[in-house]
């Protein structure tokens, strides 16, 4: 039987194919398990080293591989992750389930134009699914008691949070209990997407997994972030040193 996790520098994650991984989500939605999705890439995994509070929710999260480096440490270091489930997709997809199913959906986050969008863009392709609500992210924090109850009432099959990341799982961690969604995951800037104020990267680059690349060269502002992936390749090849030297001393 294949192993269901793999440990990726500390974390976590689902060695589920994208396939595999939309039909377990969707089995725990119609059953009622409640489940918190993030979708992390090297970046997450390496802002998790450094912050204990994100790694205690990543820790009781259902944490999915959204970027190629995760999938090379992967190979690297021997585990059976086969394939990214990027955020986006896995979206789409369970709106694909939700219109199937009539789920209800929530969207929170992102600007009051780009969340607007986003959701009659969703409701357009998947008519079947009912947008039960959605709220831009530009709140105070002494609004979140009165969206949190909003939420809570409209008890959605999935809640759909655009933040960023981390705050984005960080909020959900901070109220999943009480907001009565199924599914919640944090989908960073996926809704720019779906609205169409940002072009995704073309399919070829997306299959060379030079998506990041698109991005930063669209989004030169990026840089910093993108230090990250250096030195997570560095920190993977380092522990796996290390770790052989453990066995063969």
């Amino acid at each position: 039987m294949t192993k269901q996790v793999a440990n990726i520098l500390g974390v976590s994650f689902s060695t589920r194919g994208f396939d595999e991984t939309v039909a377990d989500l969707v089995e725990r939605i119609a059953s009622g398990r409640k489940t918190h999705v993030v979708t992390a890439n090297p970046e997450i995994v390496m802002l998790a080293r450094e912050n204990r509070s994100l790694r205690a929710i990543l820790e009781q999260a259902y944490v999915v591989p959204d970027g190629i480096g995760i999938v090379y440490a992967a190979r690297w270091t021997k585990q059976p992750i086969s394939e990214r489930v990027t955020g986006v997709d896995l979206l789409e997809a369970l709106m694909a389930a939700a219109d199937r199913h009539q789920w209800k959906v929530y969207l929170l986050g992102a600007s009051p134009e780009v969340n607007r969008l986003a959701a009659e863009k969703l409701a357009g392709r998947y008519p079947g699914a009912r947008i039960v609500g959605y709220r831009d992210g530009y709140f105070q924090q002494g609004e979140e008691p009165a969206i949190v109850r909003e939420i809570a009432e409209k008890a959605p099959h999935l809640l759909f949070v655009a933040m960023g990341s981390p705050k984005q799982d960080e909020w959900i961690a901070r109220y999943r209990d009480q907001l009565q969604a199924s599914l919640m995951m944090g989908v960073g800037g996926s809704f720019d997407v779906i609205a169409g104020k940002v072009k995704r990267a073309p399919k070829l680059w997306q299959r060379l997994h030079l998506e990041w690349l698109y991005r930063l060269l669209a989004q030169p502002s990026r840089w910093k972030r993108q230090l990250a992936i250096p030195r997570f390749v560095w920190t993977v090849l380092k522990e796996k040193g290390e770790n052989r030297s453990e066995r063969y001393p």
